[in-house]
């Protein structure tokens, strides 16, 4: 494998309306929401920048939990077109959430069981959540799972919410966050995609001539939801499915689950019992690949979850079958949930987990137009709604004229916010509607990234989001009502803007696992000092194999004309007296030409070697246990571990996925690897290597022999990284031990030294 790479040089190193009596109005409570959202973002930001600059290595962590959102007994469930009301609990309903944190970005998911969900509720919780975790707000997806037999949380059709639920939910929601930020650990990730088609059904048709499709305008439409199964004027579907089931999951180092996140485009199963509160399919769902796993019985609970993707025309409902024998309540929902709970079981248990993988969010704001009533319209439902029989509507046209005047109300335009997250090279997009799968679907294929799914009801709600397509064709879908208003071209605007920021995402530089690498003319230096004085050895001591120190009959090591000359003739070092930490080590060299043996006709070989500890000799009978730079022709800068085969000798670089003839290569993002013995070659080794003379690479920064050449160690606080002839060529860190000696080798080659500098790196 050739590393073909640029030299790094140190120099270039949602929205009430109406719903329920408030003080402020909307523009200008939205307004207020979001200047905080944007302070606190700011500070939030600073404090995770002020966190991230100690962090040499970045450590993966994830975190989960789940808070009990369920509504009292006695409030309104959502999802109808008439209220219901709680009698019972089936079943509690949850905020589940995934806190993930790549050493510099925090990213937090949050599943709500709920129909949907107001843009300020979700908003506060955020508030509540980054004063608490720092965690950005921009940072965090907060979804309605779309379950219809939960608390009411958002004004739709003749379902309010109570606001002490709302305020409850708030608090709940950001606790979840709060409670999994502050479970983190160290983890792993990865993800897989599975296939269930059985379960999803476009519940939009196209019907037979003569078939009459009337709307609650008195119009006609051509397509009719839910049309009945087996009905004889089925013609065909309106449109598509999507029957992939991304699998998100994270486990600990030790390989502990901690959570898992899947994504299905299925508006709900429903089947409930009368007025009972259910999490529907998404929370067996999330039961089921629990047992499945083994994580039921963990100290630290497990957390599993199932967003929403594109089901705004979705059901579970198979209209061209036959009719099916009666169920009794929730049945269906636990075939639901079983079967796909077995399918992302079998993505689970084939999931490459990694230990890094780095995060990135972009959000932004978009107005959309809003369909709001004519003249006409609005005198025509005013009318129906004084001839209905009482306060509450019970015909589908008497529903849409309470709609039709409750929209006349809203403002022009609607503010909605846009996200991409990536995780790694996966990209989820967040859409704060009811999304229609032909939406889902094309974002998918025009996407960057080689796997995205879109979450739906992510930061509020904002209605149905038909394409223009089905504008056309009518349906319930595109009936305007708070849940369904925005412009027929908004999900043109939507996609464009979601493949707008997935191509920011993209295009921007993925964080790096790594701090950025020390470039001691970047910090503070003390005074340098010269440890050749250009005279004499003063300062140093020499050693040499089976002579032992300061015996050299041989003079390996003179100074002539202010020049170290090392013969090479025998091997040893010189060795400085005093112990050095934290510096900027300059050495100035260059091959004389002559070698010896046993190494003659081999490549020249020498090298500098730091943090030297222990016995003279203790390596080999020549060299003290250290940390070496090498320099070999060819070689320079590669790293040696003079180790004691311990770990007190060691050092962390990342490297290249693959070994180059048998030994790691450094690579700036590659994955850590820890070496307590043997070599992290430079980044441009060539790896057509061989030991012999005057070997060449193509990618040598080394000069030709007879040339001088400028070798810096830059050490730091664990760290080593080394510039050769100004091109940083390869970066160890947690380095053991922190500080020792130096040592220059005399290992068979003649190597001349004009200039040994040392200049401390102040705190």
């Amino acid at each position: 494998m050739r590393l073909n790479r640029k030299p790094q040089t140190k120099e270039t190193l949602c929205t009430p309306i109406v719903y329920h009596p408030i003080v402020l109005t909307r523009p200008v409570l939205i307004f207020l929401i979001a200047v905080l959202l944007a302070i606190s973002s700011q500070n939030a930001h600073a404090r995770q920048a002020d966190g991230d600059k100690t962090t040499p290595i970045k450590v993966f962590r994830a975190g989960a939990a789940t808070s009990v959102i369920t509504p009292k007994i006695g409030t309104s469930i959502n999802g109808g077109m008439q209220n219901r009301t709680v009698l019972h609990i089936h079943d509690d309903t949850h905020a589940r959430s995934l806190v993930l944190d790549d050493g510099a970005t925090k990213l937090a998911f949050v599943t709500l069981d709920l129909c949907m969900a107001y843009r300020e509720t979700i908003d506060r919780a955020k508030l509540r959540a980054q004063k608490i975790t720092s965690i950005p707000v921009e940072n965090m997806l907060i979804s309605a799972t779309h379950t219809h037999s939960a608390g009411t949380a958002c004004s739709v059709f003749q379902s309010d919410p109570d606001s002490a639920y709302l305020s409850f939910l708030e608090e709940r929601t950001a606790d979840a966050i709060i409670r999994a930020y502050n479970n983190l650990e160290p983890a792993k990730i990865g993800w897989g995609f599975g296939q269930e088609s059985s379960q999803v059904f476009n519940r939009r048709w196209k019907m037979k001539p003569g078939a009459v499709l009337s709307n609650p305008f008195g119009g006609e439409d051509q397509v009719k939801m839910n049309p009945g199964i087996a009905n004889p004027d089925l013609l065909e579907p309106a449109g598509p499915i999507d029957p992939e089931l991304p699998v998100v999951a994270v486990q600990s180092i030790d390989g502990r689950p901690i959570a898992l996140m899947a994504n299905y485009s299925l508006h709900y199963v429903g089947g409930t019992g009368s007025g009972e509160i259910s999490a529907d399919y998404f929370g067996m769902f999330a039961r089921k690949i629990k047992q499945m796993i083994g994580a039921d019985q963990q100290k630290v609970p497990f957390v599993a979850m199932m967003s929403n993707g594109s089901s705004g025309d979705i059901n579970n409902i198979n209209f061209a079958g036959p009719v099916p024998d009666p169920q009794p309540p929730y049945a269906q929902m636990e075939m639901v949930a079983n079967t796909l709970a077995a399918e992302a079981f079998k993505v689970y248990q084939q999931i490459e987990f990694k230990d890094w993988v780095p995060l990135g969010v972009v959000q932004t704001e978009i107005s959309l137009g809003v369909r709001k009533p004519g003249a006409n319209e609005l005198q025509r439902a005013e009318l129906i709604m004084s001839e209905a029989a009482g306060p509450n509507m019970v015909s589908m046209e008497e529903i849409y004229a309470r709609e039709t005047v409750l929209i006349s109300d809203y403002p022009d335009q609607e503010n909605i916010l846009l996200q991409a997250i990536r995780l790694g090279d996966l990209a989820i997009t967040a859409i704060p509607c009811e999304v229609f799968v032909e939406i889902g679907l094309g974002i998918k294929k025009e996407s960057p990234f080689d796997h995205t799914f879109s979450v739906s009801l992510s930061n509020g709600y904002y209605g149905y989001l038909p394409t223009p397509e089905h504008h056309a064709l009518g349906g319930y879908e595109t009936w305007r009502a708070r849940s369904s208003y925005l412009e027929e071209g908004a999900s043109v605007k939507i996609s464009d803007t979601l493949l707008e920021l997935l191509g920011q995402l993209k295009s921007s530089p993925a964080t790096s696992r790594y701090s950025q690498p020390l470039n001691a003319d970047e910090l503070d230096l003390g005074k340098t000092v010269k440890l050749f004085n250009g005279q004499n050895l003063a300062g140093w001591y020499t050693f040499l194999k089976d002579r032992g120190k300061n015996n050299d009959p041989k003079n390996v090591f003179t100074v002539k004309d202010g020049l170290i000359h090392i013969s090479g003739e025998e091997w040893g070092c010189i060795t400085t007296e005093e112990e050095y930490e934290d510096y900027k080590l300059l050495v100035e060299f260059k091959w004389a030409g002559g070698t010896h043996e046993p190494r003659l006709e081999k490549a020249r070989d020498s090298g500098v070697l730091l943090h030297s500890r222990g016995k003279d000799g203790s390596y080999s009978g020549t060299w003290m246990n250290s940390i070496e730079c090498q320099i070999i022709e060819g070689g320079t800068g590669d790293f040696i571990v003079v180790g004691d085969g311990t770990d007190r000798f060691a050092i962390t670089s990342p490297v290249a996925p693959e070994k180059v003839a048998g030994a790691y290569v450094y690579q700036p993002n590659g994955d850590p690897v820890t070496v307590h013995g043997g070599r992290v070659n430079w980044f441009g080794r060539d790896p057509d290597w061989k030991d012999e003379i005057d070997f060449r690479g193509v990618n040598d920064v080394e000069n030709p022999v007879g040339e001088w050449n400028t070798l810096e160690c830059h050490v730091f606080d664990g760290e080593i990284t080394v510039y050769l002839n100004g091109i940083l060529v390869n970066r160890a860190l947690n380095v053991k031990p922190r500080s020792g000696k130096i040592q220059i080798q005399s290992e068979a080659a003649e190597l001349i030294l004009s200039r040994v500098e040392i200049s401390p790196i102040l705190n």
